[in-house]
């Protein structure tokens, strides 16, 4: 998990030819102020439980309007199984810039005063920033409007980061998973994975199994990088003839539609699968999407 390089951020960002909010602010020159942030190649992308001292969030922080007086930055602990958020505490602050934060989720707790017992694989630290410019405007995340909210900049007024753990086969093994099944061709195993309902998956060095998905004996298999917990690959095994003896259908994800990392704190993965014979993979209007859920 320290080398995964998955971020779960909220990303703050401009559109410059986009309709504005008429109650909201734009969060750059005349109107606003954007703080950047670039996390370090290896910073941690899930506060790890299992090494709270030694997981450490870090990143670079840069005034990107060239107006930013002081960035101050806010956490607080979201707990997902009540939808409940703990009060926040002020964990970094900076008023020149390039500046650095590197903090690790023992400190991130200690601040906020709560136990490493306390939280859950699943619960997230949600961090929210202030900005204050020069002429004494103040801004935080609720004034950003849609097109500062864009995919454009790495904006660096709000992000959260998960609670997991390293990669653990024995949390994997023997689990039952609920599916979701949607299709294009409507075949056999298609229509068997629709009403299957649930799957047992199964664990070997980081080869997850959830069999009998499209019938008896026929699964989906996930492999995932032990080391960092990314998933690498996933496929079925062959599911049927296609054209007689000269191709065999099969899945292989296209993309993954929901986390593409796998740990213990892992309650569903979703994949776009793409409609492959012995030649390739048919076009994106003949996939399958898959989402297992664990129970």
């Amino acid at each position: 998990m320290k080398n995964l390089k998955f971020l779960i951020v909220g990303i703050l960002l401009l559109g410059l030819n986009s309709c504005v909010d008429e109650d909201k602010i734009l969060a750059i020159p005349p109107s606003g102020a954007l703080v950047t942030i670039t996390p370090d190649a290896d910073s941690t992308a899930v506060f790890d439980l299992n090494n709270a001292s030694g997981s450490i969030f870090s990143a670079e922080f840069l005034d990107a309007t060239n107006n930013v007086a002081n960035y101050e930055l806010s956490a607080n602990v979201y707990y997902a199984g009540t939808a409940t958020r703990s009060s926040s505490v002020v964990v970094f602050s900076a008023s020149e810039f390039p500046s650095r934060l590197e903090i690790s989720a023992a400190e991130v707790l200690s601040k906020l005063g709560i136990s490493s017992t306390a939280v859950v694989p699943g619960d997230l630290i949600e961090f929210r920033a202030v900005l204050t410019t020069l002429d004494g405007r103040v801004f935080d995340s609720g004034d950003l409007n849609g097109d500062a909210a864009g995919e454009a900049l790495l904006g660096a007024y709000k992000w959260d980061l998960a609670f997991g753990c390293d990669w653990q086969g024995s949390s994997v093994n023997g689990t039952t998973w609920t599916v979701s099944y949607s299709y294009y061709w409507g075949d056999p195993t298609d229509l068997y994975a629709e009403s299957v309902g649930t799957t047992t998956a199964t664990e070997s060095n980081g080869v997850v199994t959830f069999t009998d998905i499209w019938g008896p004996g026929l699964d989906l298999v996930v492999t995932v990088d032990t080391a960092s917990g990314a998933i690498t690959d996933a496929e079925s095994v062959v599911l049927l003839p296609t054209f007689g003896s000269y191709a065999d259908q099969y899945y292989t994800a296209r993309s993954l539609s929901g986390k593409n990392f796998f740990s213990c704190a892992t309650t569903q993965l979703s994949f776009d699968l793409a409609t492959c014979v012995d030649a390739g993979c048919y076009s994106a209007g003949a996939d399958a999407k898959i989402t297992l859920t664990k129970n």
